[in-house]
């Protein structure tokens, strides 16, 4: 018969309950990184013509002494639009590149972690930097899945955490931020 009093009793009982919840909340095997490379297809930027004559020209001086550019500064903002069978529309506005020149996005996703980086490649090094947009399709993210998503991007500096829901039919717009 078992003594329910005995110390040996509670020592298995202890040892017993222990190795149950190792079981249920132990370590779970993580799977390896996958990492892609995909290339963002842009677009120049069309300049709105004003005519406009209250705007001194490029060369005139404002009330500050300081010269008015042409140019309006352009936000940096990345679109996250998901579109049937899983996949995820990525536009971004605020980029500058050259004409010979392209913008890379590496993409690390592990479990529910995605990591993209926003990088240039350079065919060749030559002429001024034009405002751009770009737009990829991404086909690497699980449908269903919630993920945790960090966007760098080492043109701009910008930066933008957030989190990705690939069953949403609502585009996410995100600021990003230096």
């Amino acid at each position: 018969m078992i003594d329910l009093n005995s110390p040996e009793f509670y020592t298995i009982a202890f040892v017993v309950a222990m190795a149950m919840l190792a079981f249920f909340f132990g370590h779970r095997e993580k799977r390896p990184p996958s990492t892609y490379i995909v290339q963002l297809a842009t677009t120049p930027v069309e300049k709105e013509e004003t005519t406009d004559q209250s705007k001194p020209s490029q060369g005139e001086c404002h009330q500050n002494s300081q010269l008015l550019a042409d140019e309006e500064e352009i936000e940096d903002l990345l679109i996250m639009e998901p579109l049937s069978g899983g996949r995820i529309q990525v536009s971004r506005t605020g980029l500058s590149l050259g004409d010979e020149e392209t913008i890379n996005l590496v993409i690390t996703v592990q479990e529910e972690q995605c990591t993209i980086i926003e990088k240039k490649g350079i065919k060749r090094r030559r002429a001024i930097p034009q405002p751009v947009t770009g737009e990829a399709t991404l086909k690497c993210l699980r449908l269903g899945t919630k993920y945790r998503v960090r966007y760098e991007s080492q043109l701009t500096s910008a930066w933008a955490s957030f989190t990705l829901d690939t069953t949403s039919p609502i585009p996410t717009n995100i600021s990003l931020k230096y």
